[in-house]
């Protein structure tokens, strides 16, 4: 009778140890997963930028967008149509900054602030939403709008609001994919490169606005 008991003592620990190193993926239990970049295809798309804006002249607290189109001029679907704003590394080309000051913990500083990034879905904010903003990709400076079919277009819009004076630069690329595979080119007759960079001041002036004669609309004499 004891005998058997220390038998089933035996089998339950060597279940319950089968078991965690399942778990914990030890031995030949481990199974490895597919690269993220596997669906994406090694290949050049060609896109055209039908537009890209941004004003030259910005004011602090001033809101404003920069707006992207891109058209699939190519006879294949984009894998993952996506808009990049960064100049190379570091912080340079994007919405953030770099304080030159030395006693802070985080150089980081925006230059403007997103209010809202491109999304597949229009997404409407309703006022004083405390909600962060909506992203579809885990890449912090890439906005991508998903797949996007021959003919077709993909409007990359930003709205956002200048909260550091002086110059500026936002440097913007167009992709065709997350991972360097999928290659966006420029198409036969395009007018705009896939990148490119907007460059301007930011006013240290803040918007003024006054009500008019008729006691509901608002005139913004910075317009």
């Amino acid at each position: 009778m004891r005998a058997l008991s220390a038998q089933r003592r035996i089998a339950a620990l060597s279940v319950s140890g089968a078991a965690l190193c399942a778990l914990a993926g030890c031995g030949s239990q481990v199974v490895k997963g597919d690269p993220q970049d596997k669906a994406e295809p090694t290949a050049s798309f060609p896109v055209k930028i039908e537009s890209a804006t941004f004003p030259k002249k910005q004011n602090l607290a001033k809101d404003s967008s920069m707006q992207i189109v891109v058209l699939n001029s190519g006879q294949r679907r984009v894998p993952n149509i996506n808009v990049t704003v960064k100049c190379g590394q570091g912080l340079g080309g994007s919405f953030m900054t770099a304080t030159d000051e030395s006693d802070v913990a985080d150089p980081q500083r925006p230059q403007f602030v997103v209010n809202k990034i491109p999304t597949a879905t229009e997404r409407v904010n309703p006022p004083l939403d405390p909600a962060p903003l909506e992203r579809s990709s885990a890449f912090v400076d890439t906005y991508p709008l998903g797949p996007l079919d021959p003919g077709r277009r993909a409007t990359f819009r930003w709205d956002v609001t200048a909260v550091k004076a002086g110059p500026y630069r936002l440097c913007w690329r167009v992709n065709a994919g997350l991972y360097g595979k999928a290659k966006a080119v420029t198409s036969n007759g395009s007018a705009l490169p896939t990148s490119g960079e907007f460059k301007g001041v930011v006013s240290n002036k803040p918007p003024t606005a006054k009500i008019a004669a008729d006691g509901h609309t608002v005139i913004d004499s910075n317009r």
